[in-house]
């Protein structure tokens, strides 16, 4: 609209208790649909409906912030909780709520008593906990954490976060409004959390770090652009308080750890980087040789193929023959220490649909550990020197005195990675594999292997929810432009 001497207004749009935070801040029209209006919706952002801000009208300083190159940037409401941004923005916010179609989370009790939420609240404990509870045979996030949770709104909030968001990814869509809402309660609550209590406090150690490892899960299950920011946010949880007395502890603080550490691990096989924590710092020894806690071995397994990572993904030329050699005998060793439960019970080369190997075994946590057996065997072969690599098949099962050559290895290899995920079928084991996956199955050069391998992820997606068309994508574009194995971790 323009005035008689030519100078155009701005139109005037009113703001009203249902628009969205996200454009509320930028003073823009929001058509106020639930449960994300059409701008966020096209513009892919999240829309902030958990609280409203506190004024409507402020000065420019107020609402927006300088960069570093002193331009004003509008505030971004919803971020991460480790983002300076969405720190100053979150804690602006008022402590009272809106009215909202879901229970507060500040009363779990209370808040259980809505049908839907207690079965948010099951989903979790039947279908979700499991995937944490892969290294524990105390079943931590299955018992421990949901007993705290009924007391604590923090990791109440993000089961109910990440139950509800598997819903929608697999069976309600309409779930994910309630997944939205008891996300941004997690952030607001980590954001706010007092250094005082945290430092000195284990259980509250462990349950926030628990809760940022179920939130990771959200924002991958939510396909955010950025699903590793929880991780970053989480690293002065994780780092600095390891289970330095125990290194296989039971502990809700050593729980979350192990998962913090194999989800690392994952982002780091998908991104080929080195891992955000230093495992030098974590004792690693061995279980007893009459150890019947299986999942110890899968702990220590954890460890060497995360020191692995940490030497071998820093760069060209810094993997020296003596480091190699010290990796190496690692997992030597570790082989050696296994018990015969954890050798697969039946092997068929081309056992699932003809193309890929099925790879039977007891337990999930045996094939998880299988898997980062193979997958730390990978990156050695990769960086394996032609005498290095005849050292290597020692711990090749059944391949003692056969000269393959080191694609053939790889190859194999990776096979074995997908037939011990797809033979167990269990959603906690392919959870675990989309990381060993991801890097080692660009290696597969059988076009029908590669075929049923995608078939079988894109199955995973209906079950569990995973994103893997991304994936998939990518394993995609590394067939067709395939690195030589000197730079296929760098790559």
């Amino acid at each position: 609209m323009r005035t008689r001497t030519g100078i155009a207004h701005r139109p005037i749009f009113v703001l009203t208790s249902a628009t969205s935070n996200t454009w509320r801040v930028r003073k823009v029209k929001c058509d106020e649909a639930l449960p994300a209006c059409q701008r966020c919706r096209k513009a892919q952002r999240y829309c902030d409906r958990t609280t409203p801000l506190p004024q409507l009208k402020k000065s420019r300083q107020d609402t927006e912030e300088p960069d570093s190159a002193g331009e004003y940037l509008p505030r971004v409401p919803h971020c991460s909780w480790s983002c300076t941004r969405c720190s100053r923005s979150h804690t602006s916010l008022k402590a009272d709520e809106p009215q909202t179609p879901f229970p507060s989370p500040s009363n779990p009790r209370k808040a259980l008593q809505d049908p839907s939420i207690a079965r948010y609240f099951f989903h979790y404990i039947a279908d979700i906990a499991p995937w944490y509870d892969l290294s524990d045979a105390f079943l931590t996030f299955g018992a421990s954490l949901p007993e705290a949770a009924l007391d604590s709104p923090l990791p109440f909030a993000a089961i109910l976060a990440l139950s509800a968001v598997h819903t929608s990814r697999t069976t309600v869509p309409s779930a994910r409004a309630a997944a939205e809402f008891y996300h941004g309660h997690c952030i607001r609550w980590l954001i706010n959390m007092a250094a005082e209590e945290y430092d000195h406090d284990e259980r509250t150690q462990g349950l926030a770090l628990a809760s940022v490892c179920l939130l990771r899960s959200y924002e991958i299950l939510s396909e955010e652009v950025d699903p590793n920011r929880h991780l970053q946010g989480a690293y002065s949880l994780a780092a600095y308080h390891t289970p330095q007395t125990d290194a296989f502890g039971s502990s809700l603080r050593a729980a979350g750890f192990w998962n913090y550490l194999r989800e690392d691990i994952t982002f780091s096989l998908f991104r080929r980087c080195p891992l955000k924590i230093d495992l030098a710092q974590v004792p690693l020894a061995l279980p007893a040789s009459d150890s019947r806690a299986d999942q110890d071995y899968l702990s220590a397994v954890t460890l060497i193929l995360g020191r692995i990572i940490n030497t071998c993904f820093k760069g060209s030329g810094s993997v020296t023959e003596e480091s190699w050699s010290s990796l190496s005998h690692l997992l030597r060793e570790w082989r050696k220490s296994l018990p015969s439960r954890f050798e697969p019970f039946s092997t068929v080369e081309r056992g699932l649909g003809l193309t890929l190997p099925s790879i039977g075994l007891l337990r999930d946590h045996h094939a998880a550990a299988l898997h980062y057996q193979l997958v730390a065997t990978t990156i050695l072969c990769i960086h394996a020197s032609p005498q290095q690599l005849s050292s290597l098949q020692n711990i090749l099962d059944g391949r003692d005195g056969r000269q393959d050559t080191k694609d053939d290895i790889l190859e194999h290899l990776a096979l074995d990675v997908c037939g011990v995920a797809f033979t167990a079928n269990t959603p906690s084991v392919q959870v675990n594999a989309f990381g060993p996956i991801a890097f080692c199955a660009r290696f597969i050069r059988r076009e029908a292997s590669r075929q049923e391998l995608i078939r079988r992820l894109l199955a995973c997606k209906r079950t569990i929810g995973w994103p893997v068309q991304r994936l998939v994508s990518e394993l995609e574009t590394e067939w067709r432009n395939p690195p030589p194995p000197e730079q296929a971790d760098n790559e």
